[in-house]
């Protein structure tokens, strides 16, 4: 059997994919064919890497920007979050709130 290499990103979609499997990590790997010892060793590493991160990892889908309105906002989403800022709002601001969030 061949081994077959990974980046980070395919190791990241992994385990989206098997947190949302409702699967076992056994039954996971074995539909997979991966080694379950080596599939834990790689989630533990790249969750801790990312929880010491300060940043979340995000995919734009569309961006539009409205012409000038007082009513105009911003949403953020991620996964099934979704957070509406009016658009003057502070950048400090919501800096501090991701470092909040993020701790």
């Amino acid at each position: 059997m061949s081994r077959q290499y990974r980046n980070t990103a395919q190791w990241l979609e992994l385990i989206e994919a098997f947190e949302h499997s409702g699967q076992t990590q056994v039954e996971f790997c074995a539909a997979l064919t991966l080694n379950p010892k080596y599939f834990s060793k790689r989630r533990s590493e790249l969750l801790n890497a990312h929880s010491e991160s300060a940043f979340v990892q995000v995919q734009a889908q569309s961006v539009s920007m409205p012409a000038v309105n007082f009513g105009a906002s911003l949403t953020l989403r991620f996964q099934q979050t979704e957070l509406t800022l009016p658009l003057s709002v502070e950048p400090r601001w919501l800096a501090g709130l991701i470092k909040t969030l993020s701790a």
